[in-house]
């Protein structure tokens, strides 16, 4: 984004950075209550839970327990009557670690505060749009499904634990879901809490096994990042992986071709822009960075 941002943005960075300095004084003393109620509790009582037990670098980066109640069960959103056919161009947003950094991290930029998430969050919801799958924007583009007046896709790649200790809840309070780019092999997250994030919604798409660069690595190769990782994902959780998103966006021609080839039915990859239906396997995102709030996020998509 270059230039100087509208008079109206600019109103709205401050007037949102003043909401967002109010609700961080209501959350820090909420989470001084909170933390008291949880020691007393756990002190008495005792007690873990699986999605939390692993002491992973993930879990250290993005404070080890969950921050949101799992909530009422609910399946990402849902179709009604506002819900109309579309083949317009949707974003999508992609996220990586949700959690701050702990200590010096190679790529810092792929963390987001729990506190900057769950504010975008809210910005979406105040702003009128809706988090879909990929999976229901195609089924709009390329077919009879319908879409809300303003749907975006969130997805996460690689599988770190913080998506399922935060993400997954903050969503599903809200009734939505978002698209796990999970890699076959060597992710954070577990095959019980991969399952939890179906249960709840979520759409798995395959990352490969070993996350390479697929544009340097042989045909063969290729195919079997590409064939291979989709049959583990499947046997694994019991769905169907019909999309695939390219490890650090690395693709050529070739690449594209051998992932229509092996049945995927769109990709995604970490060029800028909106995702449109004549790009199939091109699918273009808006990337979050580390310190991305409501301001920024809306300044992406209003831009």
């Amino acid at each position: 984004m270059s230039g100087q941002l509208p008079e109206r943005i600019a109103r709205r960075r401050l007037k949102l950075k003043q909401q967002q300095r109010r609700r961080r004084r209501i959350a820090g003393l909420a989470t001084v209550a909170v933390v008291a109620v949880i020691g007393i509790g756990w002190m008495a009582f005792g007690g873990s839970d699986e999605s939390v037990t692993r002491d992973t670098p993930a879990r250290q980066a993005s404070g080890g327990t969950a921050q949101e109640s799992p909530g009422p069960a609910a399946a990402g959103a849902q179709p009604d009557s506002s819900w109309k056919n579309s083949k317009e161009p949707v974003p999508i947003l992609m996220y990586h670690v949700i959690g701050e950094p702990a200590g010096d991290v190679p790529y810092p930029d792929l963390y987001l505060s729990v506190a900057d998430f769950r504010e975008q969050v809210e910005w979406l919801d105040q702003n009128g749009y809706t988090p879909v799958t990929l999976i229901q924007v195609q089924d709009s583009w390329y077919g009879d499904g319908t879409l809300p007046p303003k749907p975006v896709v969130l997805s996460f790649d690689d599988g770190y634990l913080g998506q399922y200790l935060y993400a997954m809840p903050i969503l599903r309070k809200k009734g939505w879901a978002g698209q796990l780019n999970l890699k076959a092999e060597g992710s954070d997250l577990s095959s019980k809490q991969a399952k939890k994030m179906v249960a709840a919604g979520w759409e798995i798409a395959s990352h490969t096994i070993t996350h390479p660069d697929l544009t340097v690595i042989s045909a063969d190769q290729v195919k079997t990042e590409l064939v291979e990782s989709k049959r583990m994902l499947e046997r694994d959780l019991g769905i169907d992986i019909v999309n695939f998103c390219y490890p650090a966006g690395q693709y050529n021609e070739e690449v594209a071709t051998a992932v229509e080839a092996a049945g995927y039915r769109g990709a995604t990859t970490v060029d800028p822009g909106l995702a449109r239906r004549e790009e199939p396997f091109e699918l273009k995102r808006l990337r979050i960075n580390l310190g991305d709030g409501a301001v920024e996020l809306a300044a992406l998509l209003e831009a």
